[in-house]
C-alpha cells in the first residue's frame, strides 16, 4: 500500500509516527476514507491510497462485479471495455477479486464449483441456472438475501436480480470456489 505522509516536526511527533507507519504496515486491507488520518494526532497524516477498502477476498469478488452494473451483455465477453456474458463476469469477479482462476463457461464453472444446499449459500458463492438445453447455461454471483449480480442477455445490462419467478423457475443450485473464503491479509 502506498501512503502520504507529512513528517512530523517534534521529536515525540517522530515516535509517533515510527509506530504509526509499522502499524500501517501490518494493515489487513482496510483503508481509510480520503481525507481521514490514521491517529488524531496532527503531527502525522497517513492517508491510503487503495481502491478497494474491502476486508475479504469475497467482499472484492463482489465488489468487482457489482461495479460491472450498468455495462450491456455481450456474448462472449470477459473485460470491461468488450463486455461480459454471465460466466465471463464471473470469471473476471473471481480473478481480480481473489487472483483465482475459474473456468470461463457456466457449465464448467459449475463443474469446477464445490456444490452447497441452498441453506447454506453467502455471499459470494456462484450460482447456477438452465436456461435452456440440458447443462447449465448461466450463473450469476450470489450476494446474499436471496439476490445475485449477472449479465443476464443479449440486450440487457448486468444487474441484480432476486432469485425468485423466472430465476427460482431455472435454478440448479449454489456453488462455492474453493480458495476464496479467507481474509485479505495484505
Amino acid at each position: 500500500m502506498m501512503y502520504k505522509t507529512t513528517p512530523p516536526t517534534t521529536q515525540g511527533g517522530k515516535l509517533v509516527f515510527a509506530l504509526l507507519v509499522t502499524i500501517a504496515g501490518c494493515s489487513t486491507g482496510v483503508s481509510q476514507p480520503p481525507g481521514k488520518t490514521a491517529s488524531p494526532h496532527k503531527a502525522a497524516h497517513i492517508r491510503s491510497t487503495s481502491a478497494k477498502p474491502y476486508p475479504t477476498l469475497i467482499d472484492r469478488i463482489v465488489w468487482n462485479a457489482q461495479k460491472q452494473k450498468g455495462k450491456m451483455y455481450k456474448w462472449g465477453g470477459t473485460n470491461p471495455t468488450a463486455g461480459f456474458d454471465c460466466s465471463g463476469l464471473t470469471q473476471y469477479a473471481f480473478r481480480q477479486g481473489a487472483g483465482v482462476q475459474i473456468p470461463r463457461t457456466a457449465a464448467d464453472q459449475y463443474g469446477a464449483a464445490v456444490k452447497i444446499p441452498a441453506a447454506q449459500a453467502k455471499k459470494g458463492d456462484v450460482v447456477f441456472f438452465r436456461t435452456h438445453g440440458q447443462q447449465v447455461s448461466h450463473v450469476g454471483l450470489y450476494i446474499g438475501q436471496g439476490k445475485f449480480v449477472h449479465a443476464p442477455r443479449t440486450g440487457k445490462a448486468i444487474t441484480t436480480s432476486s432469485l425468485s419467478g423466472y430465476w427460482e423457475k431455472h435454478l440448479v443450485g449454489f456453488g462455492r470456489i474453493p480458495g476464496v473464503c479467507r481474509p485479505v491479509l495484505s
